[in-house]
Parts: C-alpha cells; structure tokens; sequence
C-alpha cells in the first residue's frame, strides 16, 4: 500500500495544519474494504498520554472521483473509514498547533514545528509500509529541516521506510538559518530559528565539539547524517531525542552570561548522547512501540539520569566548562536528591515505572513524593563512574559499561534488561556496583556521598554558611502570584502549624508581608521561635503559630578533601581532567530567570 502525505500550512494565523493522507493500493491490503486510522496519545521520549486526537478537526474520506465516504470516530484516537470498493482514498483532516514544546507541533506566520505523532495518523495493521511527506509551506518561507530523506535534492516532498520512522523526524519549516560540519566524514546539520540576531557560528562549534567528545564513548556514528533542530525562544525549555535528529527549545536568556551559555549547552549533549543511550541502546519494554497505550520500564533513570550525567561529562571532555562548572553542575543533581523527600519515597525503578502518572504532571506535592529519574539517575551514573574507576585503578570507567551494552544488546538487534546492565556494571567493577543497584536503585538508602566522592578526594559541603542561623518554615511560594503557597515539605514547621499548598499568608507576628518580605522575616527569626502567621484558605482568613526550625542546606558543593591519598588524586585528574594541585576557584554568577529555582524553599 501507497501511503502520502501532503502538509499545507495555508493558515499560520489560524495555528492549523491542513493534512491530505492519501492511501493506494486499498483492495489488496483491505479486501473488506474497511481502514481503520489512529493517532498516537503520546510520543516516543516523552512518557506521558498526551490525546494527540483532541485537535483534530473535519476529518473525511473521499476516493478518487471526489465522492466522500463514511468516515466515522470509533474510540478516541481512531475513525473507521468504509473505502466501498475505492483503490485509492484521500483523508483529509486540520490539525490544530499551537504547543511550542518538543512533544507537540507548532505553526504562526514565522515558522511551523512539526513532531509526528501530533499530526500524522496510521493505518492500523500498516505501520511498517514506507511513506512519502509533501511540506506545501505558507508563501515567503524558504527552508526545510528535517532527519527525514529528501525524495529529490533540494526538494519539498521526504521518504520515510515506516511510520516509527516518520514520527521520529521532526521538521521545521521557514527561514531559519541552516548551519553544517562533518565528523569522521557525517553531515552534521544545525538549523537554528531565534528571535534576534546572536552568535550563531559559537553555538556550532560547541555542538561540533560535543559530537566530536561522544562519538568515541560508542566507538561508532550510527547514522548517515544528523540535524540538530534548534529553537530559541522565551517559553521555557527542552529537548526530544530522534535516530538521527534532536529538537531542542532553548531559552534566549540563556545566551547570557557566559556562565549560563555554558550550561544551557548540556540540553544539546543531553540530546545528541540519547542518539546512542535510548534511541538505539534501549530498555526491552520500549521497543516496538505501541502507540495506543502506556509502555512501561523501570530504566528510565538509565536511559535519561545516566544521559544526564553524560551530558555534563561531555561538556567537560569538550573543554566546553571548567573543572569547577563541571563539579557544580554534578551538585545541581545532588541538591534535588539529598534536599527533597522524593527520593525517600521513590527509588529510581519506581520514579522512571510511575513516569506516566507524576514525572509530567507536576503538582504541589511532587517535591516530596515524586522523584525525578533524570536527578536520581545523574547522581547514580556519578556514583558508578566513581566506583568503577575506583576499583580498577582508573584502568576502566562507565563509558566501557555504556560501549559493551550497546554491543550486546543494539548490536545483536534487541533491547536490554535491568539485570543486564546491572550485570555489566558488576563486571566492570569486579562487583563493588552491587552494593550501588542494592540499595539506590531498588531500594531508597540514603546514600554515603562523602565515601563515593571520597575516591576522587572530594567531599561535600554546603554551598554557603549563614552568618547566623536562619529560621525555616519549609514553603516554597507560587512564582508571580503573591504571597501563595506553592508547595510545603514533609515533616516542616508549616505541616504542623496546618498551613498548606493553595494558602494566601497575609501577615506573621502582626507584620503584613509580600514575596519579597515574607521569606526575609522567616529568615530574620531565630530557630525553635514560634510565630504567629495569618494567613487566607477559600477567601476564609485563619491564623495559626508554628514553631520554627534551623534552614538546612538546599545547595552543596564539592571541595578536596585533606589527606587524599595519590590514588585518590589519581582518579581525580582522570575524571575531571584537571591536575590535583590545581585550586578549585569557584565563580558565582548571575543565574538567568529561565532557569527555575526548585529548591527556594524558606
């Protein structure tokens, strides 16, 4: 069967895509001569049910004479079409796009995004016939970016060998800049799309060198080229993973200072490192894919906490970040773990199994009892790396666990277990990682960061003292809404004193307050002092006392211990590519407001 697609953006204005499926070769893969489409409700690399089919609108069926047909919706995501003898059958639907995220298609008067599963139905029975994609861009625009094949050079219309294929290459549409550079003789693609003018040459040799610092980690370039879909923009931002693309949303703001332009550049080791970890080395349980439902895995933490150790690793192979950006960038992760009760609550196969129901739908409870896989696996894959190459000598370090199971498993054309990974990390090791799956990845211990960072001779600290003890009453407010209670913490002087999430504090010990105050008269009491608050839940004013504890520490940082022995030292320098007797300076920076504080709990 023939199978076509043809995408008008005739209405940026309206935020719709205008799609033509056309369907050949109807009687012999249909001799009954009913075709069922559906539609995704969710997308690979992003693991939640999203309803893609909620906009979709005046989808019909007509065969070739233009007669339409019966087209009707039989569930949510699905329509029944009755070709009634017809070879051939056109389906024509709107889709509506106006989500500027990865997961989600996107189209204005400036650009249009399109990611797949949000816009392209399947046959039923058919996703591994090959297709064909005709872009018919809104009048002026001029480029096209996309992992897809082009049928003709410079053309408009892409091939794709199967469905999974085509709704794993995103495409954008426009007049974005299009950058290239080769690795071991790959095409590398960089399409950019900004709301001003920037450095757009800098980006691209940082992305040329992060491409250049992974490739060895596999041994291998498993594409014939690769684009990099790039969207600036001041609406947060993200990534999605391709085979042979990624779409990365990044936030302008993020482009200054340096110190944040440096960061924001693990979004793209992030995403580019997923082309090995996930994309082809993956859990069993996601692959094939059902598009319909749920698939579930307990290695998200794997396949996206590991990714998220490796992005900063890359980073500092690249020479892309200090040694000291590179050790407070592993401490972002530790803080998560270590200052918020989710991890006490969820190990790291539970949060990457419940990703379905929490990771994505975040509410005021989620800092205490949803644990995020991508943190708790950051921290793990530092854990591992540090134990490998402690018990080996340094001879031997995580990248040579990522390589073999990648060889064993994508290699050998199948996905891989828990318990194989768990197994190559032990053989790596010579067994000292058991102790690691255990008792932090089955299980929730507290985990001993002064003995893992110990091999490398670091220790943690806090981030910074106070200059004397500061009260604690353990909230975090709503950004931009006031004085609103955003979130409260397990076990706090809050949950005691009945003040919850939703709650409107007005005044505490007769002082009115706003955002700015409120968390300076928290700080400015001293602890074990019980204050009265007053406060408003359902337009009902309340008051309540709650007696105040110590701050603890949110913010760590590495240091070098005293007494690190040589082999300490040793591994030290191996791993983060610096010389021991170099001082770690750390230098504070302006952090960008696009960049969300989690963890401004008062």
């Amino acid at each position: 069967m023939k199978i076509h697609y043809t995408v008008s953006m005739d209405e940026p204005a309206k935020h719709y895509f205008r799609v033509a499926m056309k369907l050949e070769g109807l009687n012999e893969a249909f001799p009954e001569g009913v075709v069922r489409l559906a539609m995704p409700v969710w997308t690979p690399g992003s693991y939640l049910v999203r309803e893609f089919a909620r906009n979709i609108l005046e989808l019909e069926a007509r065969d070739a004479s233009g007669k339409r047909l019966v087209a009707e919706k039989d569930a949510k995501n699905s329509w029944t079409v009755t070709a009634g003898g017809a070879d051939a059958v056109t389906v024509s639907y709107r889709v509506y796009a106006f989500k500027h995220t990865t997961n989600e298609s996107y189209v204005d008067s400036w650009h249009a995004t399109i990611n797949g599963a949000s816009v392209f139905l399947f046959v039923e029975g058919h996703q591994h016939d090959p297709s064909t994609v005709e872009i018919a861009p809104r009048a002026g625009w001029g480029a096209v970016s996309t992992g897809l094949e082009p049928t003709a050079p410079e053309g408009w219309t892409f091939s794709a060998p199967d469905y999974d294929v085509l709704v794993d290459s995103p495409i954008e549409v426009g007049n974005q800049t299009v950058h290239s550079f080769e690795v071991g003789g790959v095409k590398h693609e960089v399409s950019i799309v900004a709301p001003k003018p920037f450095d757009e040459k800098s980006l691209v040799a940082a992305i040329n060198k992060i491409v250049e610092r992974t490739v060895p980690i596999f041994g291998e370039i498993p594409y014939s080229r690769y684009v990099f879909l790039v969207e600036f923009t001041d609406q947060g931002s993200g990534g999605l993973e391709h085979l042979n693309s990624t779409h990365c949303i990044a936030a302008y703001l993020s482009l200054e200072p340096p110190s944040e332009y440096r960061r924001m550049l693990s979004l793209f080791s992030h995403e580019f490192f997923h082309t090995w970890n996930v994309k082809r080395m993956r859990p069993k349980a996601l692959g094939p894919f059902d598009y319909s439902r749920e698939n579930y895995t307990k290695s998200l933490w794997i396949s996206e906490g590991i990714t998220s150790y490796y992005e900063n690793v890359i980073l500092r192979r690249a020479g892309l970040v200090s040694t000291p950006e590179f050790l407070d960038l592993l401490c972002e992760d530790i803080n998560q773990v270590v200052s918020l009760p989710s991890s006490r609550w969820q190990s790291p196969q539970e949060s990457s199994f419940d990703t379905w129901i929490k990771f994505y739908r975040e509410d005021e409870n989620t800092p205490n009892t949803s644990a995020s896989y991508y943190r708790q696996g950051a921290v793990l894959g530092t854990l591992l790396d540090l134990q490998i190459r402690k018990s080996t000598g340094s001879s031997k370090s995580l990248d040579d666990v990522m390589r073999g199971v990648y060889q064993s498993t994508y290699k050998q054309g199948r996905g891989f277990t828990d318990e194989e990974f768990e197994r190559a990390c032990s053989d790596a090791s010579q067994g000292t990682t058991d102790e690691i799956f255990a008792k932090h990845v089955k299980s929730r211990e507290e985990i001993d960061f002064q003995r893992f960072l110990g091999y490398a001779g670091l220790e943690l600290q806090p981030k910074s003292a106070a200059a004397e003890r500061e009260g604690f009453l353990g909230v975090r407010l709503k950004p931009g809404q006031g004085v609103i209670v955003a979130n409260r913490l397990f076990g706090s002087p809050a949950e005691a004193a009945d003040i919850s999430a939703g709650d409107e504090i007005i005044a505490v010990e007769g002082l009115r307050v706003d955002p700015q105050r409120l968390p300076f008269v928290i700080a400015n009491q001293k602890p074990e002092t019980e204050v009265m608050i007053v406060y408003s839940r359902d337009g009902v004013l309340r008051a309540t006392r709650a007696k105040l504890e110590e701050k603890p520490p949110f913010e760590f940082r590495m240091k070098k211990k005293e007494g690190a022995t040589d082999e300490e030292k040793g591994t030290f320098s191996s791993w983060a590519l610096s010389e021991w007797d170099q001082p770690l300076e750390y230098q504070e920076h302006r952090v960008s407001p696009a960049r969300v504080k989690r963890l401004d709990f008062f």
